[in-house]
């Protein structure tokens, strides 16, 4: 087995943690499953098959992905989330790169394609999402952005991408995505405005209309057909929404 920890912190999952636990038995010995406050049987669901489950109390995105690290039993990690599916090719890619242990400095990028309403969008907004993922705990950690987390690096590293892709079932259905994008809206704005950021009546006012415009047609979106427009859609009203939340914080009273 590779001298990689595979981490996967998990809320209710159990429509996913099994394919994403699965997909990556063949790949390290220790898939590290972090699971917080679950109450439909993902732990269950996840040590049946063959996860090491841990309970952690949710302190946020970003803490609770870097405590899980914390737990894992090798340096090196494949952060995942359990909505996604590591590809075979993306395995057979893992499992070459690691024929030699890379250097420390060494971070590794992953093409995520989305699912959504059971097909996998090749355009829009999705259409080349490279996600930093594999990497190593001792200069690697997640920032503190409130959504959308990202890694950040105590040492110059050298980003390579991998081949294969993750498979990202991010969505149950339509309502799931408007529901879900409605939270990541809020949280936006609250970090935004706790930077000290403000919502100007242009950007409210074009900022959606434009990202539809590039998204839809000039990446192509409207090629995905009836589920790129939907995809799209509510991408705008998230974009739309986070700017709102934004104005109404700026704007409160206290």
């Amino acid at each position: 087995m590779l001298p990689l920890s595979v981490v996967i912190v998990a809320h209710n999952e159990a429509h996913n943690i099994v394919r994403c636990v699965e997909a990556v038995m063949a790949l390290s010995n220790d898939v590290l499953v972090a699971v917080n406050n679950c109450n439909d049987g993902t732990e269950d669901l996840a040590r049946n098959a063959g996860a090491r489950v841990i309970q952690l109390n949710w302190t946020g995105y970003s803490n609770t992905k870097n405590e899980a690290n914390a737990h894992a039993k090798n340096n090196w990690i494949l952060s995942l989330d359990a909505d996604e599916v590591v590809t075979e090719l993306l395995r057979a890619s893992i499992l070459d790169t690691f024929r030699t242990l890379p250097s420390n400095h060494k971070v590794f990028s992953i093409k995520r394609l989305l699912v959504y309403n059971g097909q996998i969008l090749k355009y829009g907004s999705v259409s080349s999402e490279y996600r930093p993922r594999v990497f190593n705990r001792l200069v690697t950690k997640w920032n503190q952005n409130k959504v959308h987390e990202e890694l950040e690096f105590i040492q110059v590293v050298n980003i390579q991408k991998l081949e294969g892709n993750v498979l990202h079932y991010s969505y149950q259905d339509e309502e799931d995505h408007k529901f879900r994008l409605e939270k990541y809206a809020k949280l936006f704005a609250q970090h935004m405005h706790e930077k000290g950021k403000k919502s100007p009546w242009f950007k409210r006012t074009f900022g959606p209309l434009f990202g539809f415009i590039k998204n839809y047609i000039f990446r192509l979106g409207f090629l995905d057909g009836i589920n790129g427009l939907k995809h799209a859609m509510v991408e705008f009203g998230y974009t739309r929404n986070k700017y709102k939340w934004l104005h109404q914080l700026n704007n409160t009273k206290y």
